[in-house]
């Protein structure tokens, strides 16, 4: 009987032991509350213009993904577009999550939003350019980055 005891407690330290759990510190959902947070910043900011704090949010090693473009590879080509973006004066975007899922490790995440734009077409009419994106996001040296970047229109822009 003291065997069997036995037995029972060393395979319950097992698998205690082998269970998944989340690392000690913060919880997905902080985690998942800080990207919101970041989200938010770097939309007013790209909607204000500001290159600089605009990249702030990108790894070096980035790469972008734009409608009918080859890959953007590099922080310095991926800043090289937006500024090219922003010499448009009417360039103002938004965008926001709709989902954000972070890893259990919490140093991995990915998010997937809408984006709006609306711009001046060469006819001088309003178009409103509506849209989706794809984030990968990793935590590096405790700041989240993004690593990668998708971005795709629902459909040919309209005009207002």
């Amino acid at each position: 009987m003291r065997c069997l005891i036995f037995c029972g407690a060393v395979a319950c330290l097992v698998v205690a032991g082998c269970s998944k759990r989340e690392p000690a510190g913060s919880s997905v959902a902080d985690e998942e509350q800080r990207i919101r947070e970041i989200d938010a910043t770097w939309s007013r900011e790209l909607h204000a213009r500001n290159l600089d704090a605009v990249m702030t949010n990108y790894d070096d090693h980035a790469v972008f993904l734009t409608p009918n473009r080859p890959i953007i590879e590099g922080k310095a080509k991926i800043r090289e577009w937006f500024a090219t973006q922003m010499e448009r004066p009417d360039y103002a975007p938004t965008f926001a999550p709709t989902k954000i899922v972070v890893a259990r490790s919490r140093d991995i995440a990915y998010e997937l939003g809408t984006y709006q734009l609306i711009i001046t077409n060469a006819e001088g009419n309003q178009v409103t350019i509506t849209g989706k994106h794809l984030v990968s996001w990793e935590k590096r040296d405790g700041h989240w980055k993004v690593t990668a970047e998708s971005i795709n229109g629902d459909a040919p822009p309209t005009a207002r």
